[in-house]
């Protein structure tokens, strides 16, 4: 009776182990079938892909535009000076005058050189009866031809000396030589004009020009014909070439350029100006966005979208300005540039432009509708 009991229990024992293993190959059956499930549910998955914007690679002009800066001057000027220390009698103008040429502007005191021309004028007239006098004896045969000829030198001499002085007496007028207006005035009435001094500085504002300090690198570059924009409070002026130092001014090192300005262009005497010469000038070159260039080291490169797919390609770029740049080598007219979503992408990822992407949704839309 033993026995029997002893196989029962073996028997369940055997029972309940077959049971818990079943149990344990049906879990595992699940698992196995649900990771299955999984493998090809994600090889079923959509691949990403990225949205882009393009633009069509194209050739265009590139100019190259340097910009110097200095000051307008008028190119007709006049510095009032006196020949002889004098005592100012009147001034006739003030700064911002307008002057027309022949105007008396200063005079001088003239009372001395009055008197130097009396004397000359006595003087003259004295020698002219005296040659008178000596060249009627001479004929009736009472002096030499030598003191008529002597008599006619000293007449001569009176002659010339009279013109000086009433040369002199001019100057006591000074006068205006060109149209303009007043741009300085150094002396005042009752004050002594030193010789060769400065007095006052007329300026003549129709025909304005601008001297510009130009750089050795670009100096060559500028000739007669060269194109060349004046800014005055970001406003522009067309100018145009007139004269180019060969010599550097000392100091500096830097070339003078004088640009001749408008007529009539407002610009005053003494105001700074920007200059901008067009210094090169390349026809047919390709020219990108500079914000679509990406920087890995020392290497540039964009992406290209060939059959929906991103290409990455290394070019290299010349100068750039504005928010564009040169493209030296690397790409070619009629590519595809991608513009926009190139941040995120990578050598052959897969992109949809986003013009197309718009018109897929439209359509979308409209069939809903």
């Amino acid at each position: 009776m033993l026995k029997f009991f002893t196989r029962i229990r073996i028997l369940l024992w055997i029972l309940a182990l077959a049971g818990v293993g079943f149990l344990v190959s049906t879990q595992v059956r699940a698992k196995l079938a649900q990771a299955a499930a999984n493998l090809r549910s994600l090889e079923t998955q959509t691949v990403t892909v990225y949205p882009v914007e393009t633009e069509n690679v194209t050739t265009s002009d590139w100019n190259t535009w340097r910009s110097y800066y200095g000051q307008a001057k008028s190119a007709h000027t006049q510095n009032i000076t006196t020949f002889e220390r004098e005592i100012v009698k009147t001034v006739t103008v003030d700064v911002g005058s307008p002057v027309k040429a022949g105007q008396t502007v200063i005079t001088l005191q003239a009372a001395a050189r009055g008197a130097q021309v009396q004397s000359g004028k006595t003087a003259y007239d004295e020698a002219k009866l005296n040659y008178e006098r000596l060249r009627q004896l001479n004929k009736k045969g009472g002096i030499s031809q030598s003191e008529v000829d002597a008599a006619y030198s000293r007449l001569k001499s009176a002659e010339a000396s009279l013109r000086s002085s009433q040369s002199t007496l001019q100057r006591t007028s000074l006068k205006a030589s060109i149209n303009g207006i007043v741009a300085a005035r150094k002396v005042e009435p009752g004050e002594v004009a030193e010789a060769g001094a400065v007095l006052l500085s007329i300026v003549d504002p129709k025909e304005m020009e601008a001297e510009l300090m130009v750089s050795k690198k670009d100096i060559t570059k500028i000739t007669t014909k060269t194109p060349v924009e004046i800014y005055v409070d970001g406003v522009k002026h067309i100018g145009r070439v007139k004269r180019i130092s060969p010599e550097a001014q000392t100091g500096s090192g830097l070339y003078p350029v004088v640009v001749g300005l408008p007529e009539n262009s407002g610009i005053l005497p003494g105001t700074y100006v920007e200059g901008r010469f067009m210094v090169s000038s390349q026809k047919n070159v390709v020219v990108i966005p500079s914000n679509v260039v990406l920087y890995r080291g020392t290497t540039q490169s964009v992406y290209i979208a060939e059959n929906d797919t991103a290409k990455i390609r290394t070019i290299t770029t010349g100068e750039g300005r504005e928010g564009r740049v040169v493209v030296t080598s690397g790409l070619k007219p009629g590519e595809n540039l991608i513009t926009s979503g190139n941040r995120v992408l990578y050598d052959g990822a897969n992109i949809i432009n986003q013009r197309d992407l718009a018109g897929t949704t439209n359509n979308n839309n409209s069939n809903e509708g």
